[in-house]
């Protein structure tokens, strides 16, 4: 059953026993730790203007930033967090996040019922988290030089590119692309053989690149910026923004296939007050949010379906690494090579 913000507000208020105007009223702020496209300005206003509750967005441009924020105060700088599946059970290992109270996510009937069992979220029968939206991370291409998509990530090592190539900044993503671009079957699950085979195939790409870069607004500023044809993309926003600034660009997913995501939003176990996070977490699952989240940004809600996503098949969907912090050493060693 879809609520109104005014039921939301008010299942907040009555889970802290207090009334809807007493919540309406108070100086509560609700902190987010999560990225671009996900705290639309609209939303905010709506949010506040129907809660009382203020909102606080911080932006980051990957998952290692959004670990080290999270590390730096064990959570309690942020109540409601989006994260990646491929990266939450860090986060539940760290206790970096709380499980999911489900009591208290009065949304839950908007989800689409293949979200709902909420399976990439749980381990050991404890949900972390719940899936907000989709999509993934595929190639970027100028029209002009590309009259065709590219078929292959191999045009990204192609020298005649070179210094015209950029690649987002983010440890696991880029060894999932480079052990997909290698045709590694399985690229959450590297033998040793295959760290060292994506570390060269990462340290090759890093001599034909202009740049690396971190967030989608940085993305499309160095894109703008310089002649850059290719991008190893953070997502089909990166495509829509230079489209917004009057660039003719493409975006696909290779033959290789390309790393499908699926964030959640998830409350910090930091959170001093966690039932602001699920009065946020509530608004953001209705449905006319995740069907303008599709318009704006591009990507696919667990809420609404889909249009124009025919691409899903060819993605492979990111699960849990098996060792976290050695993707992280191996992505230093690539960043500081020559």
């Amino acid at each position: 059953m879809k609520l109104t913000i005014a039921a939301c507000a008010a299942a907040v208020a009555l889970a802290l026993g207090v009334s809807g105007a007493a919540l309406a009223q108070s100086k509560g702020e609700v902190r987010l730790l999560t990225y671009e496209g996900y705290a639309d300005p609209a939303w905010v206003k709506e949010f506040q203007d129907e809660t009382g509750i203020a909102v606080k967005v911080t932006y980051v441009g990957g998952v290692d930033e959004q670990i080290a924020k999270m590390k730096a105060s064990n959570g309690k700088d942020y109540d409601v967090v989006a994260v990646d599946t491929a990266s939450l059970k860090a986060f539940a290992d760290q206790k970096l996040v709380a499980p999911i109270d489900k009591s208290k996510f009065t949304s839950f009937d908007n989800l689409l019922p293949q979200f709902q069992p909420m399976a990439n979220a749980t381990f050991d029968n404890v949900t972390y988290g719940i899936p907000w939206a989709w999509g993934s991370l595929g190639l970027v291409y100028d029209k002009k030089t590309f009259p065709q998509a590219p078929t292959s990530w191999s045009v990204l090592w192609d020298p005649q590119y070179k210094g015209k190539v950029i690649s987002l900044d983010d440890a696991n993503n880029c060894v999932n692309f480079a052990a997909i671009a290698l045709g590694i079957k399985d690229p959450f699950k590297l033998d040793d053989a295959q760290f060292a085979q994506v570390k060269q195939k990462l340290v090759d790409l890093k001599h034909n690149l202009l740049t690396y870069f971190a967030g989608f607004d940085e993305g499309t500023t160095i894109w703008s910026e310089n002649n850059v044809v290719l991008m190893f993309s953070m997502g089909e926003l990166n495509a829509i923004n230079l489209k917004k600034k009057g660039f003719d660009v493409g975006y696909t997913i290779p033959k290789e296939g390309a790393v499908g995501w699926l964030d959640n939003l998830t409350v910090s176990a930091g959170s001093p007050h966690p039932e602001f996070a699920y009065a946020w977490i509530n608004f953001a699952f209705q449905k006319k949010i995740g069907a303008d989240m599709a318009v704006k940004s591009g990507w696919a809600s667990t809420t609404a379906p889909a249009e124009g996503m025919d691409y899903a098949d060819k993605l492979i969907w990111a699960k849990n690494p098996e060792d976290y912090n050695r993707r992280q050493a191996l992505w230093n060693e690539v960043k500081a090579s020559n």
